[in-house]
């Protein structure tokens, strides 16, 4: 007569061990609170095709704790287990672990369903190609936020509360309005450049460059992050406060920047050297712009972009200038610029920048394309140059 073999699947998730076989002629070992299930069919796993489900019964029909046998008969569960050496199956071969290609059926769960590995490898690709397009689809669209999705494209309206405030008051009100936006990963702020500041306003997607805001050139988008080519300049310096992930990647903030010329700028305060100094530099590096000038303190932009300069330093010292997101410091513009108290400048002249350098089609369209596609708030002062004077003037 044929032997056979017995293996005990605990369910849902606990495997039989050599100890759980105490005889050759055992069918099934009942174990409190689990289900048992038996595979006769031969060597190999116990998720077979041909499974029995017994339990194991007194001479009055009750359940019991019992190990049935051949001979029908039930005897009390062993309190201990029998020595490993003393059971006859420990001498028996090794069950053999079988690969996925030559693995019997799959097997079958509560519900009745039969896994196998190809419908567990279509899962797990179907969830992997999920996944993927979803990050795709992140990476390229920036859907609105709902709470304040596109409030910011009616201007007329996005500054009606505003009233005829002056001084603290506007300032306190512009940033309530213009601090809550969306935030971009510092990886998505470079294909947001590629926009925004791109060579042909027209046709920004299609345009091969990007206009460098030092040098006023344009160079191509793909030399982004290399040596040779830009990377992304921040108007008000990391050093003076941006220690948040919102404020170092507001793209009010950010411009393309010449790797070299950026590297001389480093962290230099905005102003006007001296006519007469014999320590300024004209222009501020080989290849920036002929206008630029730069001491060991200062740096002045080309004429072309001071009032762009000016008017995003004055965004960031209002959005940023109470309740920074992270704990971070409140910004401040002073004609006393300091790195310990967080205070960019020069105050006066970028006020005087902000006038002699009114906004330009393209700056007014990148503040609408920030405002449509990107972080959905808008910088009052490319809007309404004149708010500048309304706060730090009135001080």
């Amino acid at each position: 007569m044929t032997t056979l073999w017995n293996f005990v699947w605990k369910y849902p998730k606990e495997e039989a061990t050599s100890s759980d076989f105490v005889d050759e002629d055992v069918k099934l070992l009942m174990v409190p609170s689990y289900r048992a299930r038996v595979f006769t069919g031969g060597l190999g796993r116990a998720n077979g095709p041909f499974f029995r489900q017994r339990k194991a019964v007194s001479n009055r029909g009750k359940p019991t704790d019992m190990l049935c046998t051949t001979a029908l008969s039930c005897c009390p569960r062993p309190s201990a287990r029998p020595p490993l050496a003393k059971s006859p199956l420990l001498h028996r071969p090794a069950l053999p672990l079988s690969s996925p290609s030559s693995s019997p059926p799959g097997r079958r769960n509560s519900w009745g369903w039969t896994w196998t590995w190809r419908w567990v490898s279509r899962f797990l690709s179907l969830y992997l190609s999920l996944l993927t397009s979803v990050s795709v689809s992140q990476a390229h669209q920036y859907p609105p936020s709902p709470s304040f999705a596109h409030a910011c494209e009616d201007v007329h309206t996005y500054y009606a509360q505003l009233g005829t405030s002056r001084g603290h008051a506007l300032q306190k009100k512009l940033h309530s309005l213009i601090s809550p936006h969306r935030s971009l990963s510092y990886k998505q702020v470079w294909d947001a450049l590629k926009i925004l500041d791109a060579a042909d306003v027209d046709n920004p997607e299609a345009s091969p460059g990007v206009v460098e805001i030092y040098t006023l050139k344009i160079v191509p988008k793909a030399l982004a992050g290399k040596p040779e080519g830009w990377n992304r300049e921040h108007l008000w310096p990391r050093s003076y406060g941006l220690i948040d992930r919102v404020a170092l990647s507001d793209l009010h903030n950010l411009r393309p920047s010449d790797v070299n010329v950026n590297s001389s700028r480093g962290n230099k305060y905005y102003g006007e050297c001296a006519f007469t100094s014999a320590k300024c530099l004209r222009p501020a590096n080989k290849e920036a712009a002929i206008d630029t000038e730069s001491d060991s303190k200062r740096w002045a932009p080309p004429r072309q972009v001071r009032g762009d300069v000016a008017r995003a330093l004055m965004y960031m010292a209002v959005c940023y200038g109470s309740h920074q997101p992270g704990g971070g410091p409140d910004l401040r513009l002073s004609d006393s610029p300091s790195i310990e108290k967080r205070e960019m400048g020069l105050l006066s002249t970028l006020l005087r920048w902000n006038k002699l350098d009114p906004p330009s089609r393209e700056e007014k369209q990148r503040n609408d394309q920030i405002c449509k596609f990107y972080q959905h708030n808008r910088n009052p002062f490319v809007d309404h140059p004149e708010y500048a004077d309304l706060i730090w003037k009135q001080k």
